[in-house]
């Protein structure tokens, strides 16, 4: 499922880049090259994506006994950098050519451009949507990324128009929008590249499920016939999946094989209810 889903992301992200790069040069839009090129850190987000999940969903083996999960997360920081990088030489190549004379762009780039923003739209609303259903981060990173496609591209709409009405009522502050909107795209991504390496620097470093699904692990195992409550629950994301370590109290007349039977029901309950519990361990202490 999560292959397929970048795979949709990726036809339509090489498309823009494309058309993006082609228009604006044909055009005369540096803020639409400037975009086109933010759509290629979309693409390098996909091919790291598709990457990075086919790894993730390796079986552990001797040397990774819980699996491979985490990979999603050193993808999603290579892939903060990588884009850092795109804005970097974009941020550079407009300040290259920052006294270079004033070009008007064609009319068609801002077609394009408004195209763009519903197709984006579309796109990153899809990706976010299954990257929560999937509890992937590196979709959700995609997603991310994507919306903030949908902005620079409103940016090009707003600098393009500036220009051109700049040359049409000979307002000279106007005709610098195209190169203004150029540096503005190339601060979100920016500004997206940190919050991806945010992120995933956090899930590396063991971040914690969210509440709602601790409360819901928590009520499952609660309602398992001989458990008297729960002592304490921590449950950390691998991945697209999660470690579960919970502690259990029972009666303390109980036998140990009838204390290691509720365990083991605890444990089953859990992974029939979420199938994303791969690792749950049951601790159980006795009530006095």
């Amino acid at each position: 499922m999560q292959i397929e889903v970048m795979k949709k992301s990726f036809g339509v992200n090489a498309i823009l880049v494309v058309v993006k790069i082609v228009v604006g040069i044909f055009t005369r839009s540096s803020a639409l090259v400037a975009d086109g090129m933010h759509s290629l850190s979309d693409l390098l987000t996909d091919i790291m994506a598709l990457f990075g999940i086919t790894q993730a969903n390796k079986p552990p083996d001797k040397e990774h006994p819980f699996g491979h999960g985490k990979i999603e997360y050193v993808v999603s920081l290579l892939l903060g950098v990588g884009i850092l990088f795109v804005a970097y030489q974009l941020i550079e190549s407009v300040i290259a050519n920052i006294n270079e004379p004033i070009i008007v762009p064609g009319i068609l780039s801002l077609v394009v451009a408004i195209i763009v923003i519903i197709v984006k739209l579309m796109l990153s609303r899809y990706l976010l949507a299954n990257g929560a259903k999937l509890s992937s981060q590196i979709i959700t990173a995609s997603g991310k990324e994507s919306l903030t496609d949908v902005f620079s591209s409103i940016v090009v709409v707003v600098g393009v128009s500036a220009v051109l009405i700049g040359e049409a009522f000979n307002v000279t502050i106007l005709m610098y929008g195209d190169r203004i909107a150029s540096v503005l795209i190339a601060m979100l991504i920016v500004r997206i590249a940190l919050s991806i390496m945010i992120e995933a620097t956090q899930s590396l470093l063991g971040k914690s499920a969210n509440q709602k699904i601790l409360d819901t692990t928590r009520e499952i195992a609660s309602q398992v016939e001989g458990v008297i409550r729960v002592d304490h629950l921590d449950m950390i994301v691998y991945g697209h999946y999660y470690q579960v370590l919970i502690d259990i109290r029972v009666n303390g007349k109980k036998t140990v094989r009838e204390g290691h039977d509720i365990a083991h029901l605890v444990k089953m309950a859990l992974q029939k209810r979420n199938p994303k519990l791969t690792h749950v361990i049951v601790h159980v202490n006795p009530e006095e």
